[in-house]
């Protein structure tokens, strides 16, 4: 059953929302300034819990049994990431496209999530019901916005002190 989901953001918190039929459904919020964040969608409410300097992996807490059901493991190099269900199961996040306006998550058998962004929103076609892969795909999409303008807010200082030194 393919199923389509709606979202938009706030660019500066980067919070989502999520709508099924025009109805709001879902939301992701982040803490202020931690890489954290609470996810709901449906029935579903799911804790993220970044951990390590540059957030190299994330805890997935379900917020009903405090229990963790998920690790997500980032690959910065190549824009990709694995979330580990604690049932065993894979799934591969994979930014595709050259400007990185859509990404998938997929455990490439039988479940298949596909997002597209166009600036502040965007739209989400899934072959599966599960909740959480779907949240999954949005934070890790953000986690990675977030490490790249950590990554410029270091860069751009030093490049400025550089050049100013040189004139």
């Amino acid at each position: 059953m393919s199923k389509l989901i709606n979202w938009n953001s706030d660019w500066f918190s980067g919070n989502f929302k999520l709508f099924v039929d025009g109805l709001q459904k879902g939301a992701i919020t982040f803490g202020i300034w931690k890489g954290s964040a609470e996810g709901v969608f449906e029935d579903q409410n799911y804790q993220f819990v970044n951990e390590g300097f540059w957030q190299s992996s994330t805890k997935v807490i379900d917020r009903k049994t405090n229990e963790v059901v998920a690790v997500i493991n980032y690959d910065c190099w190549k824009s990709k990431a694995l979330i580990s269900l604690n049932s065993g199961e894979q799934y591969e996040w994979k930014a595709t496209g050259i400007w990185k306006s859509q990404w998938t998550v997929s455990n490439y058998k039988d479940e298949h999530i596909m997002y597209h962004s166009s600036s502040n929103s965007g739209s989400i076609s899934s072959d599966t019901d599960n909740e959480l892969l779907i949240i999954a795909g949005l934070f890790i999409k953000q986690a990675y916005n977030r490490q790249a303008f950590l990554l410029m807010m270091c860069i751009v200082p030093v490049i400025t002190t550089s050049t100013l030194r040189h004139h």
